[in-house]
């Protein structure tokens, strides 16, 4: 039974895996770092086609390929270059979107620690049930709690700030 309950928790009732929630600042990192290895990556290749075409480089191509190779790898360098400042652009707009969440994980953290306690927690629970079950009507009850107070939130984020919740009162209290 704890351990169906596990997988229901992990996996969903149905058996896929359930997405954790990733923070926008970690996707602006990525698409910003992104961006910036497509625009390295688009400038350096140009720059050594255009030493390979004054013949500072040396490569030795066929004659009749030398025009097909040129236009083909300056269009794929061309196309990095153009990647790399539309993602930079995306990356500008993430930028903002997480510092408003970055504010908002800081509202409810704030929040749940003037709010959220064991005790209160603890008042309808039978505690001599399993630590699993307990577990989860503890987890429930804080995403509740954070749900109610949040509503506008996104619920991934809610889940991933109860188990930090949780993790606040409970793991950190046995320490």
């Amino acid at each position: 039974m704890d351990e169906q309950l596990q997988n229901e928790f992990l996996y969903g009732e149905e058996g896929e895996h359930q997405q954790t929630y990733t923070k926008l600042s970690d996707k602006y990192e990525d698409v910003k770092s992104s961006a910036i290895t497509l625009l390295l990556v688009g400038i350096i290749g140009l720059l050594a086609l255009i030493l390979i075409y004054l013949k500072v480089i040396p490569i030795s191509i066929g004659g009749s390929t030398t025009w097909l190779f040129d236009i083909v790898m300056g269009g794929l360098f061309i196309a990095f270059i153009i990647a790399g400042f539309v993602s930079l652009s995306k990356a500008g707009k993430l930028k903002v979107e997480a510092e408003s969440e970055d504010e908002l994980i800081s509202d409810i953290l704030d929040w749940s620690n003037k709010n959220v306690h064991k005790e209160a927690l603890e008042t309808d629970l039978d505690l001599t049930q399993p630590e699993e079950i307990l577990y989860f009507s503890r987890f429930d009850q804080i995403k509740d709690l954070l749900m109610h107070e949040f509503e506008t939130a996104d619920e991934a984020l809610i889940d991933e700030l109860s188990e930090t919740v949780y993790q606040n009162i409970y793991e950190n209290d046995n320490e």
